[in-house]
């Protein structure tokens, strides 16, 4: 796992947690990572080598965020989370299981103007992070779903505004 997914995970785990980027400016205008979004993801690195998952064709699923306005803004919260939410995806065909048992719950930041990381999961052990751009009504960038020193699985994801 490499430095910067365990300062994310860490963070995430923690849903709330400083990530320690030293990249604690205020975003600008939140409320862009608002409401609820559409999500396709495509695996680039299997968990797993095998005819399984090498051919699995994207997941696609559902996100909703809302922005947590009451902390923005409060002294000492820098670095923590901006929007908080729920979401719906089956992340079977890439060969692991991410909210199963619980609520699917997503923890979301908006850094500067326009980038933005999300957790998937954040509390389950098994949290699938994006780390992406956000440009208009769509982001998109890199996710990866890490856990133990061996196993891991990693690939592009777009999401667009609904």
């Amino acid at each position: 796992m490499n430095r910067r997914t365990l300062a994310l995970l860490s963070l995430m785990l923690a849903a709330g947690c400083r990530l320690g980027y030293g990249r604690d400016a205020e975003p600008d205008r939140p409320e862009r990572l608002d409401g609820r979004w559409a999500m396709v993801l495509r695996l680039e690195e299997p968990l797993r080598l095998g005819a399984d998952t090498a051919a699995a064709g994207p997941v696609r699923g559902e996100l909703s965020l809302i922005d947590n306005h009451a902390l923005r803004g409060a002294p000492g919260l820098a670095g923590r989370p901006t929007h908080y939410g729920v979401y719906a995806a089956d992340f079977a065909p890439f060969g692991f299981a991410a909210g199963i048992g619980h609520v699917p719950t997503a923890v979301a930041r908006l850094l500067d103007a326009d980038s933005v990381e999300i957790a998937l999961n954040p509390e389950g052990g098994r949290a699938v992070v994006l780390a992406g751009r956000l440009s208009g009504d769509s982001v998109a960038g890199h996710w990866s779903c890490e856990w133990g020193r061996v196993t891991g699985a990693a690939g592009r994801f777009v999401m667009r505004r609904r």
